[in-house]
């Protein structure tokens, strides 16, 4: 079956990026920026967003082209394929970082904490802040990364297993057990 020009295109410059071509990986994001954007808006919805996760696609193609399988389809179905999961990726984490902070303010906004601002919530609550922070700086090196990431950078799990070069798994386990020590280290405090 003949190869379309157009993709014999982009397998030719796909090998010039395994090869870490910058004259091709340039190639290559001027021809699919504009694809790939279009592709992460249907998703996202939003330009800032759609431009964010689309130059972390081709960072990706940059560092792993060479997981491009030319036998399970074209080239632009493969780009456009990690454009449209890493948006969906960054949906699910916007989507969670809101819930948090929804059942966060739902916590805090209760009718007692309403009632009462006195000097002695305040303290009480610099102590909490504190605490919080030791045990946190209190992890192993390798928890308190993936917790920073996934916790604050707002990264999903795969983001995190994927900059840090690791397993998912092993980002899922780090994650799990210091959200564990965190809870044994903090909540015994301040249920007391």
């Amino acid at each position: 079956m003949p190869i379309h020009p157009e993709d014999q295109r982009l397998l030719t410059l796909m090998k010039g990026v395994v090869a870490k071509d910058a004259a091709s990986f340039d190639e290559l994001c001027l021809t699919v920026r504009g694809i790939l954007t279009a592709t992460i808006y249907k998703v996202l919805n939003n330009r800032e967003d759609s431009e964010d996760v689309c130059q972390e696609v081709l960072v990706t193609v940059w560092e792993r082209g060479s997981l491009f399988d030319r036998s399970k389809g074209r080239p632009v179905t493969w780009l456009r394929t990690m454009a449209r999961n890493r948006a969906i990726d960054r949906l699910r984490s916007k989507q969670r970082r809101a819930d948090l902070n929804e059942r966060f303010r739902g916590e805090v906004d209760t009718p007692a904490n309403r009632i009462s601002r006195s000097l002695t919530d305040l303290v009480t609550t610099k102590e909490h802040v504190s605490m919080v922070r030791k045990a946190v700086v209190e992890l192993n090196p390798e928890q308190q990364q993936v917790l920073e990431l996934a916790y604050f950078s707002g990264l999903t799990q795969s983001e995190i297993a994927a900059r840090l070069q690791q397993p998912l798994g092993t980002v899922k386990a780090r994650i799990r057990r210091g959200v564990r020590c965190l809870k044994d280290r903090v909540q015994p405090v301040l249920m007391a």
